[in-house]
């Protein structure tokens, strides 16, 4: 072989490899293109974002329905001209106020939850594109170190080392096309890196504002909760003040005497029309509806020096507030009524009736909590609701009740 033959032989087998490096350079960006699961992590993507906003949107219609209870509940007391008053209801609507609360914290603890799985989500997503784009990105500086290596795309030398070893024009352009073509690719391919970027400054910086705005509905969250805490604790260290109400009864005598004689006349009304079983009774011992409280503030008879008469007795005790009401005995639920309010118009508040046969019937007064309705069968220790401080109450208690075709019967026999 001469010195010019070998010349060109070399300068062929150099364009070979350059030709090859390039193939095998863009190849796995090319081979990306067809089989990368981009288009199917996006689709994944945009479902779970979907899924994200639905679940936020439900959860904050959730939170403006509370709000809205909230400011019903500020409406009413704001609504109290009295200042002794307004103080008063303060007081006795406690256990609104913590029902209320407790709803908003539940979802918005839920809220936040949603939101922080979201953030991880969107955390390994940015950290994925952030390597695809440092692998695209390595990609494209290897070609571009190989392209460099031999020259350059279409410069002169480059063209003459392609003309030089070209065995015929349409060889030499041929070479010139896929070359053009190489660096079309790469211009497309720094383009998309650029947009890619931008997309990702964008997102962290949409995330970064969540986190900001998450943290400060998690502060205010806290912060409710103490407040809640501290109501909970407040409520549940009260127990029935019977000296208070004596004073309230013989300050108010003649007109929460007309009350109570109402209450009694209007609860009569309600025996007579209850749908009670006139099968007999269960029979046994009934079982204490408050266990594990036995403390007896007030018994059934006559009270404050004989002005007053309990129709039941009251059950009560340090951080009764809450705690569960149980059915003394089995039968089945025939009224509920649900007065969430504090004070002597409210009578019971909240309370539950109680059929056992053979016209024998309990009553649970004074509840913060119904846990059955109307119709549903109950047994011996089932609990029914929850001890609270509603209607004309001074204090966390149950009044429980044992009537006879209507008519009230001292209750602690029944139970001992």
């Amino acid at each position: 072989m001469n010195k010019k033959s070998f010349k060109r032989f070399i300068i062929s087998a150099a364009c070979f490899v350059l030709c090859f490096v390039m193939i095998l350079v863009s190849a796995p960006v090319a081979l990306a293109d067809e089989t990368s699961p981009a288009s199917e992590e996006k689709a994944s993507s945009d479902k779970s974002e979907e899924e994200y906003r639905e679940q936020i949107s439900g959860l904050q219609d959730e939170q403006h329905k509370i709000q809205q209870e909230m400011q019903e509940y500020t409406n009413k007391i704001a609504g109290i001209k009295d200042d002794k008053k307004k103080q008063q209801a303060l007081a006795n609507t406690i256990d609104e106020k913590i029902s209320i609360t407790e709803k908003a914290i539940e979802v918005g603890l839920e809220k936040i939850s949603v939101i922080n799985k979201y953030i991880d989500e969107k955390t390994k997503e940015i950290a994925g594109k952030e390597e695809d784009i440092e692998y695209t990105l390595q990609l494209f500086r290897d070609r571009v170190r190989a392209i460099y290596m031999t020259g350059g795309y279409s410069d002169s030398a480059n063209s003459l080392v392609m003309l030089l070893s070209s065995r015929s024009i349409s060889e030499f352009l041929t070479r010139s096309e896929y070359l053009e073509r190489i660096a079309a690719h790469d211009k497309e391919l720094v383009a998309g890196l650029r947009v890619e970027l931008e997309n990702l400054e964008e997102e962290k910086a949409v995330l970064e504002e969540e986190k900001a705005a998450l943290e400060e509905e998690k502060a205010a969250l806290e912060k409710e909760q103490e407040e809640l805490e501290k109501q909970l604790k407040e409520a549940k260290s009260s127990i029935q003040d019977l000296q208070a109400m004596q004073k309230e009864y013989e300050a108010n005598y003649a007109e929460l005497s007309e009350m109570q004689k109402q209450i009694q006349a209007e609860l009569l009304d309600i025996y007579k029309n209850l749908q009670t079983s006139n099968e007999a009774y269960v029979g046994g011992e009934m079982m204490w509806p408050v266990p594990g409280y036995s403390t007896i503030s007030s018994v059934y008879g006559w009270r404050f020096n004989g002005s007053d008469f309990h129709t039941g007795m009251d059950i009560t005790g340090s951080g009764v507030h809450g705690a569960p009401v149980v059915a003394a005995n089995t039968g089945t639920v025939v009224h509920t009524n649900k007065c969430p309010y504090n004070g002597y118009s409210y009578g019971y508040g909240t309370y539950i009736i109680v059929d056992h046969g053979g016209g024998i019937t309990t009553l649970y007064a004074h509840l913060s909590a119904i846990d059955v309705k109307v119709g549903d069968i109950v047994v011996m220790g089932q609990q029914i609701g929850r001890v609270g401080n509603t209607g004309w109450s001074t204090g966390a208690h149950l009044h429980f009740e044992v009537r006879q075709n209507g008519k009230h019967v001292n209750p602690l026999p029944y139970v001992t």
